[in-house]
Formats: C-alpha cells, structure tokens, sequence
C-alpha cells in the first residue's frame, strides 16, 4: 500500500512539474524573443490563478501540444516562407540531380544564361533569302 502511495505522489509530482506520463523532460533553446513571450505568457496565466502556479515548462507543453494538432496549412507555409533558405534548397536540388542524373529543366535554364550559353538571339535562326538567278 505503501508503494502506491509513493507512487501515485511521484506522477503527481511529475505532472505538476510538467513532466507527464512519460516520465521524461526534454531540455529546448528559444531565442531571447521567444523566451520573453513564454515569460509573458506565463505571468498572464498564473495573474489572478490562486488554484495553482503554472511553470514555464508546463504552459510551452500545453502550448504546443494544443497547438500541433491545430496546425493549419497556411501556418505550415508562414513557418517555411519565415524560415525559408535557398542555399539548403539547391543543396536539395542539387544531391537529387546528382541521384537522379537530371538537373529540373527550369533550373538547367537559369544555369545556362547565368553562363551566357542561353542567348535568345543565338537560338534564332537566319532565314534563308530566297534569290533569282
């Protein structure tokens, strides 16, 4: 009996520490800004709550589990657009040509008038002039 005492008081413990039920805390970086808004965040929640006190940990874990399955496509496409990188999509582009052996057509273009090989006027041909002997 003694054990289950001790062991219900843990995960009731854990749980208040915004461990859970896995038993397991994971440590994450933020930047400045988004450790000022968690802080914010928190004194909202916790000013005028007397049932409890909300930690940092347990209101970022309720904040993205809530929000992971909210997640909208057009939120998908603000996060990449914010965070987007042309130098780790050619790198992309480029280890698939290097599997596939094709370079995207458009991309192959862009390549070959960035080395002058793509000249509109040298892909016209000189009509021939019809002449009367």
């Amino acid at each position: 009996m003694e054990d289950k005492l001790e062991d219900k008081n843990t995960k009731k413990s854990e749980e208040k520490n915004g461990i859970g039920e896995s038993g397991v805390q994971h440590r994450l970086s933020a930047t400045k800004e988004a450790d000022e808004a968690l802080n914010r965040i928190v004194e909202r929640v916790n000013d005028g709550f007397s049932g409890g006190r909300v930690s940092r940990m347990q209101a970022l874990s309720w904040l993205l589990i809530q929000q992971a399955e909210g997640l909208s496509e057009s939120v998908i496409q603000e996060i990449r657009a914010e965070f987007f990188d042309e130098v780790a999509l050619l790198e992309s582009i480029l280890r698939q040509a290097k599997s596939t052996g094709k370079v995207p057509h458009e991309l192959r273009g862009v390549l070959q008038k960035q080395l002058g090989l793509n000249d509109e006027s040298s892909k016209k041909k000189a009509k021939k002039v019809l002449t009367e002997t």
